[in-house]
């Protein structure tokens, strides 16, 4: 039970940040403030995170983790009560700054924290990072429609004093359950390897076989390429929709409620397809054909064009329906199809990054650096871009960034796919 409970903190803590974002940039909105300022927000916090995470990951241990995490939660309330007792838009911009500080000091050494929890239950890492990403999601998904119906019920002051409160809760779980980050000595001396030993492997729904992706083309590069523009366009949306839910009159319920689906979608796509990583053909009668149709079609949909490419899609037409919507229900569906391509890219993202065998932790920490600087650029840039033209230009020149980086994934897989077809085997992970 306890392997499970840990991963409420995720939810709670992003649900939290969400909330905080949320207020503030729909508050700000509504005080005529522009785009840009709204959108800001983000970007502000963003920095302070990057930072903060590069300190806090030179220190964290097993250790300390839940002390750090007790400090991040302490921070968090406090700056929760802080923002329940300002109303200018310049404090709320420095305690938001602030947030990144104690979200650096909860999310790094949250994970150092899980894998011992999850080692102590005998649970591979996979099964950690898998309910870890999910929680997350599911937990920034939920932050701006609970906080939409506590702001409409309880106010703003008392949504962030509830804030405070469930900051504090997790503190207190934290610290009661901080015993089982120490795994024991015979699973700490069997399963405490580092994740960059082993290549990824997945289950066939098939035949219940682990097929080895290190034959597979190395393409970390093309999820920080592709999957980094993605991450531009969901900041630019998430700086962006304030604004435009004001623009259009848009009730902060449905809002609120906008923002949960696109992250909602966001997690069960993405829970779905880390199901389906190994896809398997059908079989043929003759067995000569199965094992030549299996060099080159038994892919992981991470190497393959068609699902790239249809949920890029996806996202395109996520972005033009942000641009043309006007209504509540039309700015919901612009979130569904959006969160699917979402769900999508931050998988490949991933994927891509820990399948190396030999790479993987100098991967992740790059992974980190593309997320934190498009957190930083996607507002900016999309607030600069709506206050010199228009809000809608945003949304259709990221619709058109992303039409663009899709089409060219698409191609290089195809190339990759014929390539290997013809016995070529480029860039392999084992070298």
């Amino acid at each position: 039970m306890t392997g499970i409970l840990i991963y409420l903190f995720p939810v709670i803590i992003d649900m939290i940040l969400a909330a905080v974002f949320f207020m503030a940039q729909v508050a700000t909105a509504q005080k005529g403030a522009s785009a840009g300022t709204v959108a800001n927000f983000i970007a502000v916090w963003a920095a302070v995170y990057m930072a903060s995470c590069f300190l806090v990951g030179r220190v964290v241990s097993r250790r300390n983790c839940a002390a750090l995490i007790i400090v991040s939660c302490g921070l968090t309330a406090m700056l929760s009560l802080g923002l329940a007792g300002v109303s200018s838009v310049g404090a709320m911009y420095v305690l938001v700054a602030l947030e990144g500080i104690g979200m650096a000091l909860f999310f790094v050494p949250f994970q150092v924290f899980m894998k011992g929890v999850g080692e102590g239950r005998q649970k591979t890492l996979n099964d950690s990072i898998g309910l870890y990403t999910f929680s997350w999601s599911i937990g920034y998904a939920a932050g701006p429609f609970v906080a939409a119906v506590m702001w409409q019920h309880v106010g703003w002051r008392g949504s962030h004093a509830i804030n405070a409160a469930a900051a504090l809760l997790v503190g207190v779980l934290t610290w009661t359950l901080k015993h089982t980050a120490r795994p024991h000595s015979a699973v700490h001396q069997t399963n405490d390897r580092p994740a960059t030993e082993t290549p990824i492997r997945a289950r066939s729904a098939s035949d219940g076989s682990l097929p080895d992706y290190a034959a597979m083309p190395d393409l970390a590069w093309m999820g920080w390429v592709f999957s980094g523009l993605g991450c531009l366009a969901i900041r630019t949306i998430v700086g962006l929709f304030p604004s435009s839910g004001a623009e259009h009159a848009v009730p902060r319920l449905d809002q609120g409620l906008t923002l949960f689906i696109l992250s909602a979608v966001q997690a069960v796509v993405g829970l779905g397809l880390a199901r389906g990583r190994w896809w398997p053909l059908t079989r043929d009668r003759t067995r000569g054909v199965q094992e030549r149709r299996s060099r080159v079609g038994r892919q992981g949909w991470m190497y393959r064009p068609v699902p790239i490419l249809l949920t890029g899609l996806c996202g395109v037409v996520g972005l033009c329906l942000f641009a043309t919507a006007r209504t509540p229900a039309a700015f919901q569906i612009a979130a569904a199809c959006f969160g699917v391509y979402s769900g999508a890219f931050f998988y490949y993202l991933v994927f891509h990054s820990l399948v190396h065998p030999e790479k993987s932790s100098r991967y992740v920490g790059i992974n980190e650096t593309v997320v934190g600087l498009t957190s930083l650029a996607g507002p900016f840039l999309g607030g600069w871009i709506a206050d010199a033209y228009a809000l809608r230009t945003s949304y259709l020149l990221m619709a058109g960034m992303v039409l663009a980086a899709v089409g060219t994934q698409t191609m290089i897989h195809a190339l990759l796919r014929r390539r290997k077809a013809a016995g070529a085997n480029p860039w392999r992970l084992s070298q």
